[in-house]
């Protein structure tokens, strides 16, 4: 059967749904705002098609005839595939909805929706993939540099982190941040806020386990006048100064579930009513917020709102404690040995081998925030007391190991001149050789990740893995 195609040069739509009608009328909906629509029916065409090239946008069901579109999409993810996708199904459940922005879907729309919805949607998701090229290209490591530090360690154990940020960034989505006391949680909160279009917004940042519960509501959600003792005028919460910006809320396992109702109701309906008032007020911000408890199990035990974790988690991020991201430490080092030096106007000592040795070895119970008063201290005295890094013999942990070189191209891989060699070749000829030379480089270069391949090229992850295919990279010369 072949597949249906509306020709047009505006971007590629991807639809896959096994109702022949509806298959149909989103062909004709979307082709019709010059968007060019590839249909399918199943997940076993998807998967043949998807597997040549990435298209713009990927409109997929849910309940497909061959398979689970969800599965499908998880599946995608994990093979590399960037292009946003927005989930159609008829059953609409939060826990479908937050199964599936968990996967990766860019929106979640419930049969039966109108034309102007689907049209919304896809106008939506689409300029959301443009933001995701253009952080790809502008942005190759987020920095925050506006809150005075940078995310380090994009090489080594948070590579992953990283390289999900940009991505993060340019959606609205809740993220929750899980790590232990120490590993920079904040950091990433700030990173993705910088980086993301809410930017020149504020960024207001709220410990939750620093005030009593009462102080707490009413710094967040604000009060009226005469609303208890002491209150003699209004006061706005802090959720309102965020106003067009992000709300980090730090430690949001310490929150009462009091208050946790009241934050509920602002992710749900995006409006607050302060203490003592009567009368609601919208609120446009985005909500981040970051822990070092289990809350999953908080939630069974019913000491944490098993809703509010649904809505806070649509993003999960789990961030490595130091003694996982041991190839990290000489860069970190390195980093607040600047910093240090430069506050201070001191000359900063330098780290020797068996420094560096002790450092990687050491199990660093308080994360990088012990190891930046471990770099201080030696600035302040003018050497390094590795007699303070004796680590327990239980907790030690091993060296990195040093990653091997990337595979070489199997011989025979590139094309033999022949007795083409002595003509000349056609400009397109010309061109497209100089481009499949320079991707299997780049990926050489990058040691096989595509991702970095794509940086070092200057183009998106997008365009590099469409010319992989177009040139016919076999996938022995590239990993991941």
């Amino acid at each position: 059967m072949s597949t249906p195609v509306a020709e047009a040069s505006g971007p590629e739509v991807v639809i896959v749904e096994d109702e022949r009608n509806l298959r149909e009328l989103y062909l004709d909906v979307l082709s019709a705002r010059g968007l060019r629509v590839v249909a399918l029916e199943s997940v076993a065409a998807a998967e043949a098609y998807l597997s040549r090239r990435a298209p713009d946008l990927l409109l997929l069901d849910v309940k497909l005839g061959d398979g689970d579109g969800l599965v499908l999409l998880d599946k995608l993810r994990g093979q590399g595939l960037r292009t946003p996708v927005i989930v159609v199904t008829a059953f609409g459940t939060v826990e479908r909805a937050v199964q599936a922005l968990r996967a990766g879907a860019a929106d979640f729309l419930v049969k039966p929706f109108t034309n102007e919805r689907l049209i919304s949607a896809v106008g939506a998701a689409l300029e959301l993939g443009r933001r995701w090229e253009e952080l790809e290209l502008a942005a190759p490591r987020i920095e925050a540099k506006k809150s005075g530090g940078e995310l380090i360690g994009a090489e080594g154990g948070l590579k992953d982190v990283a390289a999900l940020l940009p991505r993060v960034a340019a959606s609205d989505a809740t993220v929750l941040v899980r790590g232990e006391s120490g590993t920079g949680k904040e950091l990433v909160a700030r990173a993705i806020h910088h980086a993301s279009p809410r930017m020149d917004g504020p960024f207001v940042s709220v410990n939750c386990a620093a005030l009593p519960s009462s102080l707490l509501e009413s710094e967040l959600f604000g009060f009226e006048r005469g609303a208890f003792t002491g209150a003699h005028a209004r006061r706005k919460g802090l959720i309102e100064a965020a106003e067009g910006g992000t709300l980090f809320l730090d430690e949001i396992g310490d929150m009462s579930l009091e208050a946790q109702s009241r934050l509920l109701r602002v992710l749900q309906e995006r409006e607050i009513t302060r203490i003592g008032g009567r009368d609601s007020v919208k609120v446009d911000l985005r909500v981040i917020s970051a822990t070092h408890r289990d809350l999953d199990a908080m939630a069974a035990s019913g000491q944490f709102r098993a809703d509010l974790l649904y809505r806070l988690a649509v993003i999960p991020i789990r961030l490595p404690p130091l003694r996982e991201r041991a190839g990290d430490i000489p860069g970190l080092i390195e980093h607040f040995l600047e910093k240090h030096a430069a506050r201070k106007g001191q000359q900063a000592p330098r780290p020797d081998a068996e420094t560096l040795r002790r450092a990687a070895e050491y199990p660093w119970p308080g994360n990088v925030r012990e190891l930046e008063n471990f770099v201080e201290r030696a600035v302040v005295l003018g050497r390094f007391d590795v007699e303070s890094l004796r680590a327990p013999p239980s907790t030690k942990v091993p060296a990195p190991v040093e990653p091997g070189p990337a595979r070489d191209e199997p011989e025979g891989s590139e094309e033999s001149p022949g007795t083409a060699a002595a003509s000349v070749p056609t400009l397109r000829e010309a061109v497209a050789r100089a481009e499949r030379a320079a991707v299997i480089a780049a990926l050489k270069a990058a040691g096989g990740q595509k991702t970095v391949a794509a940086r070092l090229l200057g183009v998106s992850y997008k365009t590099l893995f469409n010319k992989i295919h177009e040139h016919d990279i076999r996938e022995e010369l590239h990993i991941g």
